[in-house]
């Protein structure tokens, strides 16, 4: 549990990188936009790094929340496994920034083990296996990738496209049912 100050302190770390100076960020950077002396944000982080951790569990926090609303949408007739998709999509596009800082810092394991746990288990949940669960969330993030860092190849349309792979993975959902090595796992 942070303090008030510390959340304040990742609030704007947060607001720093929103604004596409994360690579700019230093404590005393932080320190005077907050007004203070930079030894005080020591008194509530060891280092740069824990602020930094802080902020990536923080994005991965509101990335679980979003997922986890569209998985839970039951009146929804979408598939869930399109609802969890796009909402994990549109959250990174809503937090671009945001998402190309923290997807270069190493991931927060300890600090974020049960949000982590919380992000597969909604994927799982949506798209019934985990071997299908892990092939949508790794086309919806290079997808994301792709848009974030503007390399969607030319002429391609990066909504058809995702729709496209999305349509894709429903059908395999509907129609297959268990993947070859979940079959194998019941079978012992």
């Amino acid at each position: 549990m942070r303090t008030p100050r510390a959340e304040e302190i990742v609030a704007r770390a947060r607001g720093i990188i929103e604004r596409g100076a994360g690579d700019r960020l230093t404590m005393r950077r932080l320190a005077d936009e907050m007004g203070i002396q930079a030894p005080s944000l020591y008194k509530h982080f060891p280092d740069k790094e824990a602020i930094q951790r802080a902020v990536h569990v923080d994005y991965l926090t509101a990335l679980r929340d979003a997922v986890a609303a569209a998985g839970a949408a039951v009146d929804d007739p979408e598939h869930p496994l399109v609802r969890v998709a796009r909402a994990h999509r549109a959250h990174c596009l809503a937090n671009r920034e945001l998402y190309a800082y923290v997807h270069v810092l190493p991931y927060p394991r300890a600090e974020a083990a049960g949000v982590l746990k919380d992000i597969r288990l909604v994927w799982f949940h949506a798209a019934g296996t985990s071997d299908l669960a892990l092939a949508v969330y790794a086309f919806t993030r290079g997808m994301v990738e792709l848009e974030i860092r503007s390399l969607t190849p030319l002429g391609a349309e990066a909504d058809g496209g995702y729709e496209e792979g999305l349509a894709a993975f429903v059908a395999r959902a509907e129609l297959v049912g268990p993947s070859p090595s979940e079959r194998r796992g019941s079978q012992h």
